[in-house]
């Protein structure tokens, strides 16, 4: 399996993963890599999940467990680079962060720290409805944007992640039981005009998870907030890391 991938910022024994979102790969994630990188001085790691951008694979017959899977990719990642590095930082944004979160579990002291952007950790009404709304326009064409970044498989991509959240077996997917096996410091960010998620989100992963929590609300932003209010949350991430490392 080729996963494509690059990395970074300059050399350095600290490295971010970064984590995309349920249509995302690594040109979505713009600058924001290379600028968080390179006011921090450390190394970054942005790679396609398998079936996205230009890894290869597929997302058809999709299953519930999707983000656990993705976890484990994550953790063999890991597992093949951890000798280069003394610090492993993760930073997802929506099923990104909720894959942050899970791997950050199961790692438990190979990890950090954490940065969630617009994570989930259970279902709730409003990530459906969003989800929901989202079908629709991408009939009208408003998510054609994603041929430039999946090629032919972007229809693919928009129906792995938008009829996985809309079956009823998806329904009950949460991974609350996890959290407190999650011991490493977190920023934790949520826009909130957020589309897909609420403060709830929030609330929940900072009660449950056991290490030190920073939290970055930001008002008039939505799913996005590295892109929305990218000045922000580069302050708030570079300040947190600095804080850790």
């Amino acid at each position: 399996m080729h996963l494509n991938h690059v990395f970074v910022g300059p050399a350095s024994t600290t490295l971010i993963v970064f984590l995309h979102e349920g249509l995302g790969s690594i040109p979505q994630w713009k600058s924001y890599p290379v600028d968080l990188c390179n006011a921090l001085n450390v190394r970054g790691l942005v790679y396609d999940r398998t079936g996205y951008g230009r890894s290869s694979g597929s997302l058809a017959d999709r299953k519930p467990d999707y983000l656990h899977q993705a976890a484990n990719e994550l953790s063999q990642i890991i597992e093949s680079i951890k000798a280069d590095f003394d610090q492993i930082i993760l930073h997802g944004h929506s099923d990104g962060g909720s894959i942050a979160l899970i791997a950050a579990a199961e790692l438990k002291n190979q990890i950090t720290a954490l940065i969630t952007e617009a994570a989930h950790v259970f279902v709730e009404p409003e990530t459906i409805k969003g989800v929901r709304e989202a079908r629709p326009l991408f009939h009208e064409g408003l998510f054609d944007g994603l041929k430039k970044y999946h090629g032919d498989r972007y229809k693919e991509v928009f129906f792995a992640w938008n009829d996985i959240w809309l079956t009823p077996a998806f329904a009950e997917w949460d991974i609350t039981h996890l959290l407190s096996k999650v011991h490493c410091p977190q920023l934790i960010i949520q826009g909130k005009d957020d589309q897909y998620g609420t403060l709830k989100q929030v609330d929940t992963i900072a009660r449950f998870t056991k290490g030190k929590t920073q939290t970055l609300i930001l008002d008039q932003c939505g799913h996005a907030p590295h892109k929305e209010q990218k000045s922000s949350v580069l302050t708030s991430a570079v300040s947190f890391i600095e804080s850790i490392c």
